[in-house]
């Protein structure tokens, strides 16, 4: 089979990294040949591929250029051009919605958990009129795209699949769980991110700027932890820019670094420099920090929301999603007491058995598009 694997409309987030995984499993399926189509956002994936020089993979850079045509008619000059000249059987869009509706079998990756979990705290924690009707026209903008791009889809999370059904009646849906990068996997590649030295504890949060990753409720958890621990010294580390992030007082500046944006081969060694993983999330279908923070055996620090628990299960210690008390308790807990932080770190060797491997992942994508092509 001719396989488009589709990224160019992935630009940051778990999004990029799963990408990535996947194009660097293709060199081993040589029974199909495959085109990439990658973001400018995923240059080093680039790179990575044409060092691999895989003889059954073609690589190709495209930023999706949303105009009426593909608005209006899931068109796009490009893609289509591609299809065509490549002789495309099958498209794969790591994520959507694609905008895009080819011309051939379609699976399409859904990760849009604001569609499928109303009733996460995001939503009801009181967001102002405006942002309401920004977030309901959104919405109803990006289920207009799934339902018009495709009839296949698979998620990460079988709670997901279970309510995307329900979203998308008489669509197909598959769960293929997400994994850590293989890079994790290959020291070697791994590239030193400096973080200027600290004698404390670090928090890291790998992540995009998202409104619903709560990254500010920070704020008040140093405020607290500040208060009723004083002697307590600790650092919050987010890969976002400084001006992404409210204005800091002063006095706690001190406990806040912002990294700006981190490649994949550069996260290992941050893991490696923090103490506990701290992931405020009030809305995920999955998150690749979980399982990357218990291939780096580190402890969990995390909401208590359904997604949560369904995916670290024991290997975490949970907090109420909008309290920044029991943040900060959550926090000062796990940093202070070492055993609970090896029952942490152990829960999550065993909960990572549970997880598709990078490389059952994309085996599996390939068998989904495999057996619906020979049902076509």
């Amino acid at each position: 089979m001719h396989i488009l694997i589709n990224a160019s409309n992935l630009k940051v987030g778990g999004g990029v990294q799963v990408a990535d995984s996947i194009c660097c499993e293709l060199g081993k399926f040589s029974q199909h040949n495959f085109v990439v189509a990658l973001s400018s956002y995923l240059a080093a994936t680039k790179k990575r591929l044409e060092l691999y020089d895989f003889p059954n993979v073609q690589v190709v850079e495209y930023d999706v250029r949303n105009n009426w045509s593909t608005i209006a008619k899931g068109r796009d000059k490009f893609l289509d051009r591609l299809v065509e000249e490549k002789h495309i059987d099958a498209v794969l869009t790591v994520f959507g919605p694609s905008r895009w509706n080819p011309k051939c079998l379609h699976l399409c990756g859904f990760a849009s958990a604001q569609l499928v979990l109303q009733d996460s705290p995001y939503y009801t924690q009181g967001l102002s009129w405006k942002l309401k009707l920004k977030e309901t026209t959104r919405n109803a903008i990006l289920k207009h795209f799934y339902k018009t791009c495709s009839n296949f889809f698979y998620t990460e999370n079988p709670y997901i699949s279970k309510k995307l059904k329900a979203l998308l009646p008489g669509s197909e849906v598959f769960t293929v769980t997400n994994y850590y990068n293989q890079m994790y996997d290959h020291r070697e590649e791994w590239k030193e991110k400096k973080l200027p030295t600290f004698n404390g504890t670090t928090l890291l949060t790998v992540t995009a700027a998202y409104p619903h990753k709560n990254l500010p409720i920070a704020i008040d958890i140093a405020k607290i932890l500040r208060k009723r621990h004083p002697d307590f010294n600790f650092r919050f580390v987010f890969t976002i820019d400084k001006t992404q992030f409210p204005i800091l007082e002063k006095d706690l500046e001190r406990h806040f670094l912002f990294t700006g944006r981190v490649d994949i081969t550069e996260c290992p060694s941050l893991y490696h420099l923090c103490d506990i993983m701290f992931q405020p999330s009030l809305l995920e279908c999955f998150t690749a920090t979980y399982p990357e923070a218990m291939k780096m055996e580190r402890p969990i620090v995390t909401t208590d929301i359904e997604f949560a628990r369904g995916l670290c299960q024991e290997a975490a210690r949970y907090y109420s999603p909008l309290s920044p008390e029991d943040a900060a308790a959550a926090i000062y807990q796990v940093a202070t007491n070492q055993e609970l932080r090896n029952r942490l770190v152990d829960a999550g060797k065993k909960q990572l058995q549970k997880f598709d491997t990078y490389e059952e992942r994309t085996e599996k994508l390939i068998s989904i598009i495999e057996k619906l092509s020979s049902k076509k």
